[in-house]
């Protein structure tokens, strides 16, 4: 098995399965503190942005993503 590594890349396009609710589908934007929680947050239609807590999130699934020849920068969350 490849041992890869699999990250979201900003502006890429993702179909979220929230427990209990509707599918969001968006571009993803990056990670926001809510409440104790993590977040990711999503740029919908219109330019209105979605506060996901990654605690809800049942799946994700890739739409589109961005041809970037770039390497994502890796991202540390630290906790105090």
């Amino acid at each position: 098995m490849d041992n890869k590594e699999f990250i979201l890349k900003t502006d890429g396009k993702y179909l979220i399965r929230i427990a209990d609710e509707d599918d969001t589908i968006g571009l993803f934007k990056g990670y926001s503190s809510l409440c104790g929680d993590i977040a990711m947050v999503i740029e919908m239609d219109g330019g209105k942005k979605r506060f996901v807590p990654l605690s809800q999130i049942v799946y994700i699934d890739e739409l589109e993503i961005p041809k970037s020849e770039e390497q994502p920068k890796k991202v540390d969350i630290y906790y105090r």
